[in-house]
């Protein structure tokens, strides 16, 4: 191939070189949701559910901690109702049964005993406050806020409806604190374990944060969460999204590591590499390789630290006849 085409195809080299690198494994796993990155929001007491002041939250809005979602209006029996009116108009008439008798003693001036006459402005403190919290309890419903920054879910939820105490109404979800579940059926694997990378969002570096003590469906379950100094991804990770990523092992191998679109496949499918014999030739070699991650590979078999692989245009010049 003449330089000028090289040039023009954008093809690439570098010597190869040996080195030792640690060992990776793919696993497949699931995304879910961390423990401080999930939060429900449930009535504690029985009643109507009720529009906040900007509506009721529809799945996938963005909501702030504190942020009103709605209210819970607890609608008495007319049992209930009558038993508290009554309670409150004996307050009431304890109250201005109180007021008299300090009228009455501050009438008399100095002759009045001072002892009982600051006992009746306590009593009447009390049933005024008393008569306050019952009046509050009548009219105030409970206020449904949000306990943490993130996305709202929701569920057949409809203004007016009735729910029961410790009804789960929104779970908010912040998609930037996450779990990823994997699976192994080797018990040594969970100790060997050092990061990963997700395959489909090679910028998400995660963090092997331990195995469980029990097994889960007959495979002991591994967990990963993203490092937080990492870069942001354009690729959102969802609950229960099924990912796979490729683990790094604190074991160590030798070969050569090429980026992985230096490996192609022939006409046999086979995996080959380029290597440039001169300024113009170029002949496809056999390999073996492993997939060190999404981005890097490491050859095994098949190449020589004196051979010249093409690193950049390897596709391109496959299909050249």
């Amino acid at each position: 191939m003449p330089m000028a085409d090289q040039q023009q195809l954008g093809i690439f080299t570098q010597f190869a070189k040996r080195s030792t690198t640690a060992q990776h494994i793919q696993l497949d796993a699931v995304v879910r949701h961390h423990p401080s990155g999930r939060a429900l929001v449930q009535s504690s007491s029985d009643g109507r559910l009720d529009i906040g002041p900007n509506g009721l939250p529809v799945s996938g809005q963005r909501v702030k901690a504190g942020d009103v979602l709605g209210y819970i209006r607890y609608q008495d029996t007319a049992y209930e109702l009558a038993s508290q009116n009554s309670e409150l108009i004996a307050l009431r008439t304890d109250a201005e049964q109180v007021q008299r008798d300090i009228r009455r003693l501050e009438a008399l001036g100095d002759l009045a005993p001072k002892q009982q006459l600051e006992q009746l402005q306590t009593q009447l403190r009390r049933l005024q406050q008393q008569e306050q919290l019952l009046q509050r309890g009548l009219e105030k419903p409970e206020v449904l806020l949000s306990p943490m920054s993130g996305i709202v879910h929701s569920d057949n939820i409809s203004r007016g409806q009735w729910v029961e105490a410790g009804t789960t109404l929104f779970e908010i979800i912040d998609p930037t604190q996450v779990l990823i579940e994997a699976s192994t059926a080797h018990v040594n694997l969970a100790s060997d374990i050092d990061s990963a990378v997700l395959e489909h969002a090679a910028d998400i570096n995660l963090r092997f944060t331990g195995f469980g003590a029990r097994l889960k469906q007959g495979q002991i379950p591994l967990y990963f969460e993203p490092v937080a100094d990492s870069s942001p991804s354009s690729v959102p990770l969802i609950l229960q999204q099924p990912v796979r990523l490729r683990a790094r092992l604190k074991q160590q191998q030798q070969g050569i590591v090429l980026p992985a679109e230096a490996v192609v496949r022939n006409k046999a499918n086979m995996p080959v590499v380029w290597i440039k014999l001169s300024a113009e030739r170029f002949l496809p070699q056999q390999v073996q390789y492993k997939v060190l991650d999404p981005e890097h590979v490491l050859i095994e078999q098949g190449l020589g630290e004196d051979n010249r692989v093409v690193v950049q245009g390897a596709s391109l010049l496959n299909q050249v006849r």
